[in-house]
Parts: structure tokens; C-alpha cells; sequence
């Protein structure tokens, strides 16, 4: 049996792209792993930043609305103090106004 050159540059090329192919098949799918990977992460922070997006705009609207109560509370005891101050006013002019009242029959 003799070596047969053209069948063992045919074999040894056949090895070569065999082994290639599967060096580049087993890169390929490394590749995809890590590109599914890459993007569920990228879905996962995505995903977060939108629940942190929502949180904070349900505490943002909250303060809004415990604000808007606080302002509310406020304007009626404003109101509430300037009440009590006109009932005050109104006593103190009825006494003044009793008062000259009294002078004036005294006066006569």
C-alpha cells in the first residue's frame, strides 16, 4: 500500500474545514448565549427602570395630593381665624356702639 498524495491533501483538508466549521459552530452559539443573555439583562434593567419610574411617580402624585390637602386645611383655618377675628371686630363695635349709646341718653 502505498501514500497516496492527492487523498491525503483531501483528507487533511476535509480534517481542516471539518474542524473549522465546528470552531465556528461552537463560537456561534457561544455568541448567541451571550447575546440572549446581554439582552434579557438589558430586558431586566429595563423593566426595573420602568417599576422605579412608576414608584416614584406614585409617591411624586401622593405628595402632590397630601400637598394639596395641607393647603386645603390651611385655607380653612385661615378662614376659620379670620371668622373668630370679625366676630371679635363685631363685639367690640357693638360695645362701642352701646356705649355711645348710653353716652348719648346720659348726654341729653
Amino acid at each position: 500500500m502505498s501514500f497516496d498524495p492527492k487523498l491525503g491533501s483531501f483528507l487533511l483538508t476535509l480534517v481542516c474545514a471539518v474542524s473549522g466549521w465546528v470552531v465556528w459552530w461552537l463560537n456561534k452559539i457561544k455568541f448567541e448565549k451571550q447575546q440572549a443573555a446581554f439582552e434579557k439583562q438589558q430586558a431586566i434593567q429595563e423593566a426595573k427602570a420602568i417599576a422605579e419610574k412608576t414608584v416614584n411617580d406614585k409617591r411624586d402624585f401622593n405628595h402632590l395630593i397630601n400637598n394639596q390637602k395641607q393647603i386645603s386645611q390651611n385655607i380653612v383655618h385661615a378662614f376659620e381665624d379670620i371668622e373668630n377675628q370679625m366676630k371679635a371686630q363685631n363685639e367690640k363695635l357693638q360695645e362701642i356702639k352701646a356705649y355711645l349709646i348710653r353716652n348719648q341718653k346720659t348726654d341729653r
